[in-house]
């Protein structure tokens, strides 16, 4: 959309409607004529392009018997920006004087200054067919940096007398300063693209010309050193290697995605909003997808596994979102990539720095502070450093009356990334990523008697080095190589009165990723290569075998554990080596894609205890490998460009997890759980920023690992892979991508996740089962640099086992429950709503954005647990965080 001047104006008074005559008495023989309109036109006003509306000033303009103009007086105002510049336009007005009994004469006339935003169409002319732009990448989607020089051959397969296919050139042309390029009267038909020059890598694509019909394009692509504009914003999405044709997505992007209320301007917790994401536990920062445990949901930066995508409690990701170029969550049914996962798959890449000066950001607010620094080193390397900590565990008692803390954790933590970026030669760049985050939550729940005092203290660490190695070649195909190093170190502490119960994991993790991808035939691109995981894990466990709960457990918060206790350390060593290839068929014209893929997984396990330590016994370690094969398919059918049909499946195996190994705690004999995805859908495009989806799926899951119903189960079976599980249900998504200031989007999910424990059990409802999930999210840019924004937020209450009565236990000198059906009660339903406002400035190069961001604007009291008092006759409940409003600021330049 472009601004259009005034075609016309109007002058009223001077045809027999003004507010006023002459200044004597007369009759008007001749009216003023406007003469210099276009020379002295009022441009659209820029701080309301955004609003892309129309608008009317009417003026009283005074003009003198010789046609100046004297006075300009607004009678009816448009709004500020609007009144000053129809009035400063209108003071350099000239007419032609006004006659007055036929003499010339002052008056006054009223004058009607019409403002029109207009769609200006551009005509090429019918002779050009071909055409479009070519830019930058690494400037960023919103910065349009054209790339001047660029050679655009178009070429032609024919078939000579012998039979021989050759590439025959139809056309040439380099871009222009601005990028542009054109070619007139190309025949119609499919023709191979070259996009080359001194500055990118040598590309090929292919465009089809219909008959009478015009084709612009627009093709980024990454020049071979980093020199270009520093970008505004970064678009939440998959993004191919060196060449990208523009096309319609649903991804979030990160303007939008800052914009969420709730989310305090992190990029990354829009996840935590998207359909068939249920909403986590206060305070846990997990991802519950698809009625998938949060544990079965694997995260990835730049292909190597993270631990956690979120700091404890949830309020930010590990991982800054200014260095993050592309987020995609999968909930289901993800290609043979990747795989050791039985949930969703999350993946996160990281952007290529800037090279062409000094950047960087300093944000602060209520919950944490954070900085980045993003420098070039020369010409051909970049560097980056960014940084976070948090204080709102100090500042919450500030804002708050409650004390939350004493059941909702309130966690302390902080974080680091250095990245930096070095050009090779020819296509090839080399970048090592370093990270670390650090996580602390302490809680303590006080009791008039020490015996019923709960404390609760975690603790979670993780590091990452990373190296990623890529090289692009001339045909379009591409290779990437990424070793990782890594330390993990998690551990609770838990106490009931004087007792405590605590567990420590420590690992050393190793990774390598290796990957081609090219296109093999002429609609078949295929992609291979290798994903190897190794890890060392010690753990030590002591305490009570019931803690901490897991899944399916029938307990309740608080409830003391019970006394036996027992300890043990162990070892274990799991390791995992899986080729892969998968395949993208293009067919009728591109608009049937079938994607198959097969995953060949290796699962090593070892571990130095396959019994419990006894004094006077040699000990024995154990050692197995399961290899599978595990099929995925995916079919994307596209009719037209507003009907898309998707379907896809998948199978998936997952090891066991080191502190399940052990002989006391757990069974070293554990085997590989399996599940399998189905899913299918559609997505129909109503306008070009307007669409609508709708997905079905289901899974199945199997040989899970469940806690033994014997009291006192046999030595080394504490837990054994006996558990089912089943989900199924859908989601629709109604989205408006950011269009004239607004964007938004309302998302329904209706997910039923099952476990049945033993084949002896019956189904019950999954503890983390939220059947009915929805959000609404809107955000709205006013003018001046205002936005205003609102989320709306549903989901069902977690289920949970009723207590139907106590007894005294004399022996332990306090009351024991009586427990119904197992999760057959939920805790009441999830209910907020969410606001926020913010106000941007700009002094090049700086842009300062200042926000508040009210979270839980009703103070809604929303249940997050359910407790009792000490002989279970009175039931409570444990509420969430109060009314918080997080005010901060943000400086970029």
């Amino acid at each position: 959309m472009l601004p259009s001047r005034l075609a016309h104006a109007q002058a009223t008074g001077s045809q027999g409607t003004g507010d006023s005559g002459p200044s004597r008495a007369g009759k008007l023989t001749k009216a003023p004529k406007l003469l210099n309109f276009k020379e002295v036109e009022a441009p659209y006003p820029e701080s309301e392009k955004a609003s892309e509306r129309s608008a009317a000033v009417v003026l009283q303009i005074a003009i003198s018997d010789k046609g100046d103009v004297q006075e300009v007086v607004v009678v009816q105002s448009a709004g500020p920006a609007f009144d000053t510049a129809a009035a400063e336009s209108a003071r350099k007005f000239k007419f032609e004087a006004a006659e007055v009994d036929g003499k010339p004469a002052p008056v006054k006339i009223t004058f009607k200054y019409d403002f029109e935003f207009k769609e200006e169409i551009v005509n090429l002319g019918p002779q050009v067919n071909y055409s479009g732009e070519v830019l930058d990448a690494s400037a960023g989607r919103k910065n349009r940096k054209p790339i001047p020089g660029i050679k655009i051959k178009v070429e032609r397969e024919e078939t000579d007398a012998s039979g021989k296919k050759t590439l025959v050139t139809v056309a040439e042309a380099e871009t222009d300063e601005e990028g542009y390029f054109e070619f007139e009267e190309i025949p119609p038909g499919t023709y191979a693209i070259t996009v080359s020059g001194k500055n990118i890598a040598t590309v090929t694509t292919e465009e089809t010309i219909e008959p009478k019909k015009g084709l612009e394009v627009l093709y980024r692509v990454e020049p071979k050193a980093a020199d270009g504009d520093a970008p505004e914003e970064i678009t939440i999405e998959v993004i191919a290697p060196r060449i990208q044709k523009e096309t319609t997505t649903v991804a979030i992007k990160t303007e939008e995605a800052r914009k969420v209320p709730g989310t305090s301007g992190e990029a990354l917790r829009v996840v935590q909003n998207l359909p068939g994401v249920g909403r986590a536990a206060f305070g846990s920062g997990a991802l519950v997808v698809w009625g998938a445990a949060p544990q079965d949901t694997r995260v990835y930066l730049d292909g190597v596994r993270l631990p956690v995508l979120y700091h404890t409690g949830g309020f930010r990701a590990t991982v800054n979102s200014d260095l993050v170029r592309a987020i995609e969550l999968t909930p289901g049914g993800y290609g043979s990539e990747y795989g050791r996962g039985l949930g969703g798959l999350v993946t996160v890449d990281s952007r290529a720095l800037r090279g062409d000066r000094f950047h960087g950001y300093a944000a602060a607010d209520l919950i944490d502070a954070s900085a980045m620094v993003e420098a070039p080193i020369g010409g051909k390397t970049r560097v980056a450093i960014a940084g976070r900590r948090s204080y709102l565990d100090d500042t919450l008692r500030f804002f708050s009356s409650e004390d939350v803390s004493e059941f909702v954790p309130i966690p302390s933590f902080w974080d680091a990334q250095l990245k930096i970026e070095h050009d090779l030669g020819e296509n090839a760049k080399l970048s090592v990523i370093a990270l670390t985050s650090n996580d602390r939550m302490r809680r303590v729940v006080t009791n008039p008697d020490p015996a019923q005092t709960i404390s609760d203290e975690r603790t979670t660490k993780f590091s990452r080095l990373i190296a990623t190695y890529q090289q692009s070649f001339s045909d379009g195909s591409s290779v990437t190589v990424t070793p990782s190093v890594g330390v993990d170190d998690f551990g609770f502490v838990q106490r009931f009165g004087s007792t405590p119960s605590d567990q420590s994991i420590e690992s050393k993790v190793l990774g390598t990723r290796a990957k081609w991808r090219g296109r093999v035939l002429k609609n078949l691109v295929v992609q291979t290569g290798l994903d190897l995981e190794l890890s060392e894990n010690s753990v030590r466990r002591r305490g009570s075998l019931a803690l901490p709960p897991r899944e399916g457990d029938v307990t309740v918060f608080g409830r003391p554990p019970t006394d036996v206790v027992n300890y043990d350390d162990w070892k274990v060593t799991l390791g995992n080596i899986a080729p892969y290839v998968q395949g993208d068929w293009e067919l009728f014209g591109n608009k049937l894609h079938l994607v198959p893929g097969v995953r060949l997984d290796s699962f090593t396990v070892g571990g130095d205890k396959l019994y419990p330590t006894r004094e006077g016994t040699e000990q024995r370690g154990f050692l197995r490998n399961d290899v599978v094969v595990e099929p995925r398919l995916s079919v994307r059918y596209q009719p037209n460009e507003s009907l898309i049909f998707k379907a896809a499946y998948g199978r998936y195996h997952q090891s066991a997890v080191p502190e399940d190994l052990s002989p006391v705690f757990g069974n070293p004999n554990l085997g590989l759980g399996v599940a399998s995805h189905y899913l299918a859908g559609v997505t129909y495009r109503m306008f070009e920023k307007t669409s609508a989806e709708v997905t079905a799926f289901t899974s199945q899951s199997e040989d899970l690992a469940a806690r033994s119903p014997l009291p006192s189960p046999v030595v080394g079976e504490a837990l054994s892979n006996t558990q089912r599980g089943r989900a199924y249900g859908g989601q629709v998504l109604l989205r408006q991508e950011l269009f004239k200031g607004f964007f938004g989007w309302v998302s329904y999910s209706y997910i039923r996740s099952e476990r049945k424990d033993r084949e002896d059990a019956p189904w019950r409802l999954f503890d983390y089962d939220q059947t009915h999930v929805a959000t609404l999210v809107a955000s709205y840019e006013l003018p001046l640099g205002f936005e205003v924004g609102g989320r709306l937020r549903y989901s069902t209450g977690f289920p949970r086992t009723p207590v139907v009565g106590a007894f005294y236990n004399a022996r332990r000198d306090l009351y024991e429950p009586y427990f119904g059906a197992q999760n057959s009660i939920r805790i009441p339903a999830f209910v907020q709503a969410d606001l926020r406002v913010s106000k941007r400035f700009k002094w090049d190069p700086f842009k300062l954005e200042l926000y508040v961001d009210v979270q839980n604007i009703t103070n809604q009291k929303n249940r997050e647990d359910i407790t009792y008092n000490y002989n279970y006759t009175k039931q409570n409940y444990i509420t969430g965080l109060p009314t918080l409003a997080v005010a901060g600021a943000r400086l970029e330049w």
